[in-house]
């Protein structure tokens, strides 16, 4: 079992791509969109801080300096205010993340994509066609050879994989998301790897996902842009 620091340490990793310092570039997807300009992952034992390498070393100081207080409840609004200061702030994400370290053994009926069925993602999914060399492993619910609902790989590593979960609107609330979501978590624990999962504060039906599954919450994921 993995610690809790250790567990959003290789979330990090999972969801940007380092430099030799040790800073953020991009998201770890073919796109290479920019990361954020912080990476924030609080836990009970401690937090998972990265930057962006286009961060100035003084504004870097200053928000470690912040974070290093023992005085937590003020923290995250003097961090806000900092990068404000330096550019504004573009984008805030705050949600809770969790990790599958328990095997999951709950059946599912959910069936993997292949060349032979990917063709049920075009009517619902279609920007999944072009993506699923690197979303493998995705997993669909289907009704007449059509996908309602697919989880796959948004973010993967040698150690990690995160999860995507998507359902077409008409169809949530049915229990599809947690079956696809079980089916993608069994199989990245096959391949001795982690199974992440993070959503936002505000969107109760993903933490009802994580919570059916069983899944353990180590800590709060803040993104900022």
């Amino acid at each position: 079992m993995h610690n809790h620091l250790d567990l959003m340490r290789m979330q990090a990793e999972v969801l940007y791509i380092h430099d030799h310092a040790g800073r953020i570039t991009t998201i770890n997807e073919p796109a290479n969109q920019p990361a954020p300009r912080l990476f924030w992952g609080q836990t009970e034992a401690g937090s998972i801080v990265r930057f962006r390498s286009d961060m100035p070393d003084g504004l870097v100081h200053d928000i470690e300096q912040i974070i290093g207080q023992t005085d937590s409840t003020e923290r995250l609004a003097q961090v806000i205010r900092a990068l404000e200061r330096s550019g504004g702030i573009k984008g805030l994400w705050i949600g809770p993340a969790f990790a599958c370290q328990e095997v999951i053994t709950d059946c599912t009926d959910a069936t993997l994509v292949t060349e032979d069925n990917r063709f049920c993602l075009e009517p619902g999914f279609p920007h999944l066609l072009s993506e699923l060399t690197f979303r493998e492993p995705c997993y669909m619910v289907t009704e007449n050879n059509m996908a309602l609902s697919v989880c796959f790989s948004a973010r993967s590593s040698d150690k990690a994989a995160e999860a995507g979960v998507g359902t077409l609107q008409q169809y949530r609330g049915k229990g599809y998301a947690m079956r696809v979501t079980s089916a993608w978590a069994q199989a990245i624990q096959q391949t001795r790897r982690i199974p992440f999962y993070s959503t936002a504060w505000d969107n109760y039906a993903s933490q009802s996902i994580a919570k059916r599954l069983r899944l353990h919450h180590y800590g709060t994921d803040i993104s900022i842009y």
